[in-house]
C-alpha cells in the first residue's frame, strides 16, 4: 500500500514545500529572503535546475487527484475536500474525546472512510491529530470484508450523491464509536426521522467552502468557445489554490455529532454550554435539527432587523440634519433682525415714528 500512497499522505506534517514564485515574492508567507538575494548571482544552469524541479512539483500537485485510479466509482460532483476551517471547528470536541479515553490528540485514532485526495490528513495533522487513516479504498467493500481499521472516532465528509449518507448512518448506528459527519442542510432535513435523538449539531457562523483537486472534474478548466463561458472560467480561476484546487461551496452544511456511547451527547452539550469545551469562531450548537431551521429563520429576521435599524438610523440622521438647518436659519434670521433693529430710542425714522407699526 505504501507504493500507491499519494503524495499528500507521505509525511504531511513535514511537508514545507512552496512554489518558486511564492519563495521569491516578499509579499508571500513562504518568502525566502536568502534565495531572493542570491537569485541574480546564480548560474543559468542552477536556475534551470531549480525551475525544472519547481515545475515538476507543481505538476505533481495538479495531478495528485488523477495520478492513480480509485478502486471505486465516484460521482464527479462528489469530489470536494473539506476546508481546514471546518476541521478547526470540531477540534475541541475531538480533544475532549481523546481526554475521555485517556489518550492525547496526537494518538487519537481518527478514521475517514471516504477518500478524495487525502488532504484531510494534512489539515488534521496541523491541528495536532497525527493518527489519521484515510486511504483510497472502497468503504463498502472494506465493511463487507470485515477489514474496517481500528479507530477511536469516525470523522468524514461523505459523498452527497446517491444513498451514501443513508448507508453511512446505518454503519454508524452499528459501529458504537463517536462520529462526526459534515452533512449538507438538505440531507439533514431529508433523513431527520432516521437519526432523531442520536445526534446533535454544530453550525458555522459562515458557510463552509470546499476544494476540488485539479483534474477530478473533467469539464473543469476546458477552454470555452463563447465569451460567456470564458468569463465564467476567468472568474473560477480567482478561487484556485495550487495546494488545494478549486474552491466551491455547493451546499450549506453543518456537523452531525454523536459521542455516544463513549460520552453521552447531553454531557458534551453541557460541557460546551458551560464553556469547558470552547467552540471557535461563533459556532452554534443545537440539540435538534428543527432548531437549526429556526436559527436560520432567526438569522434572516436578524438581517431584516439590521436593515430596519440602518433605515431608522438614516432617518434619524436626516432629522438631525434638518433640525440643524432649522437652527441655522433661525439664528440667521435673528442676526438679520438684530441688524435691522430700530435705534435712537426705539425709532429709526426722522420724525420719531416706528416703521414697524
Amino acid at each position: 500500500m505504501t507504493d500507491t500512497k499519494p503524495p499528500s499522505q507521505q509525511h504531511p506534517q513535514k511537508q514545507q514545500w512552496a512554489s518558486l514564485a511564492d519563495r521569491l515574492n516578499p509579499n508571500r508567507p513562504a518568502f525566502d529572503a536568502q534565495l531572493k538575494s542570491s537569485w541574480k548571482t546564480l548560474s543559468k544552469k542552477k536556475k534551470k535546475r531549480i525551475i525544472t524541479q519547481d515545475r515538476k512539483a507543481i505538476q505533481a500537485l495538479k495531478s495528485r487527484g488523477t495520478s492513480y485510479s480509485l478502486p471505486f466509482e465516484a460521482d464527479t460532483d462528489d469530489h470536494c475536500e473539506t476546508s481546514h476551517v471546518a476541521y478547526a471547528h470540531i477540534a475541541p470536541i475531538l480533544t475532549s474525546i481523546a481526554e475521555q479515553i485517556g489518550t492525547t490528540p496526537s494518538n487519537l485514532r481518527i478514521y475517514d472512510p471516504y477518500y478524495c485526495a487525502g488532504t484531510v490528513v494534512q489539515h488534521l495533522n496541523k491541528l495536532g491529530f497525527e493518527n489519521v487513516y484515510n486511504q483510497p479504498e472502497d468503504f463498502y467493500q472494506v465493511i463487507q470484508d470485515g477489514c474496517v481499521p481500528q479507530h477511536d472516532v469516525l470523522l468524514t465528509n461523505p459523498p452527497y450523491s446517491g444513498d451514501h449518507f443513508e448507508r453511512l448512518l446505518k454503519f454508524c448506528s452499528e459501529n458504537n464509536k463517536p462520529a462526526l459527519l459534515l452533512i449538507p442542510d438538505h440531507l439533514s432535513k431529508k433523513y431527520v426521522k432516521d437519526y432523531r435523538g442520536n445526534y446533535f449539531f454544530l453550525t458555522p457562523a459562515e458557510r463552509y467552502f470546499y476544494w476540488t483537486p485539479e483534474g477530478l472534474r473533467p469539464n473543469e478548466g476546458n477552454d470555452g468557445d463563447d465569451h460567456k463561458k470564458s468569463k465564467k472560467e476567468k472568474k473560477s480561476n480567482q478561487h484556485k489554490n495550487l495546494m488545494l484546487g478549486t474552491r466551491n461551496s455547493p451546499f450549506a452544511s453543518h456537523w452531525f455529532i454523536c459521542t455516544n456511547p463513549l460520552l453521552p451527547n447531553k454531557k458534551v452539550i453541557s460541557l460546551i454550554q458551560s464553556e469547558e469545551i470552547k467552540l471557535l469562531d461563533w459556532c452554534n450548537l443545537f440539540d435538534r435539527q428543527e432548531d437549526i431551521v429556526q436559527a436560520n429563520s432567526f438569522r434572516k429576521r436578524k438581517e431584516i432587523e439590521q436593515n430596519e435599524c440602518k433605515v431608522e438610523c438614516a432617518y434619524q440622521q436626516q432629522e438631525q440634519e434638518e433640525e440643524g438647518q432649522r437652527k441655522r436659519r433661525k439664528k440667521k434670521n435673528r442676526v438679520q433682525k438684530e441688524k435691522c433693529a430700530p435705534v435712537n430710542g426705539g425709532t429709526d425714522a426722522v420724525d420719531g415714528s416706528n416703521p414697524f407699526f
